[in-house]
């Protein structure tokens, strides 16, 4: 009778300390915000039950709890519903901050958009420090390419109705020595009309102000034109031809 009473107390103890132990685990994740108490009230008053149930032993099971362990439980208990009736005193406090910041989000109309300040920077980055090089550089570039149509002039133009080639004189009107031209001779006939053109490049040294000679192929050699200040043919007087020249470029 004595072991047997003794094995009960223990028994008794042991699921006390156990209860004990559980409700201060869970207090201690509570206060430390591990524990969030989102469940509904009668989800929580069911699991109050639940525990009241498991703390409370039947004699069927053949363990006694004292008074004083059992009002601990009880004061364990009360202060958990305490705790639940706080959470469902704060909850809707909580829930009726947005639905205020929602009307006032409703009654505000709506800003317009400022412009980003990064476009602004992008633009202001885009356009040049310093126009006036830009230009400088463009009438650089203008001026290399640009080309005087009198730094060579025609000088003298030979042809006569017997030769083939045509001896050409230039005359450089540069201050510089010339060593490559680029040009044009078009042909005419006496009252003016174009006749035909021929394009060619010579590697040639003209000195300042100086002129020089070189051949090129004369026009209508076989048809007997000839340069109206050259020797004519006799038999076709009237096939004279005057030229134009043109200065494309040069170096």
């Amino acid at each position: 009778m004595y072991d047997e009473t003794k094995e009960r107390k223990s028994g008794t103890r042991v699921i006390l300390l156990v209860v004990l132990c559980i409700a201060f685990l869970i207090a201690i994740l509570w206060k430390q915000g591990l524990i969030h108490w989102e469940q509904s009230p009668e989800e929580q008053n069911e699991q109050i039950a639940t525990i009241e149930k498991e703390s409370t032993i039947t004699p069927n099971s053949g363990f006694m709890v004292s008074e004083s362990d059992w009002e601990t439980l009880q004061n364990e208990v009360k202060q958990l519903r305490k705790e639940v009736e706080q959470l469902k005193a704060a909850k809707p406090k909580t829930t009726s901050t947005p639905k205020q910041t929602t009307t006032q989000n409703e009654l505000t109309p709506p800003q317009p958009s400022k412009p980003a300040a990064k476009s602004t920077i992008e633009v202001r980055e885009s356009t040049p420090a310093n126009p006036s090089s830009i230009k400088t550089s463009q009438t650089k570039e203008t001026a290399s390419t640009t080309i005087d149509p009198n730094a060579l002039t025609l000088a003298n133009y030979h042809h006569d109705w017997v030769q083939s080639e045509a001896t050409v004189a230039l005359q450089n009107n540069t201050n510089r020595t010339i060593t490559y031209v680029a040009g044009r001779m078009i042909y005419y006939d006496m009252s003016g009309n174009m006749l035909d053109y021929q394009d060619f490049t010579k590697s040639i040294t003209i000195e300042p102000n100086m002129v020089k000679s070189f051949s090129l192929r004369g026009y209508g050699h076989r048809e007997q034109f000839a340069y109206y200040k050259s020797k004519t043919s006799a038999t076709n007087p009237d096939r004279k031809y005057k030229v134009k020249f043109e200065l494309k470029s040069y170096k």
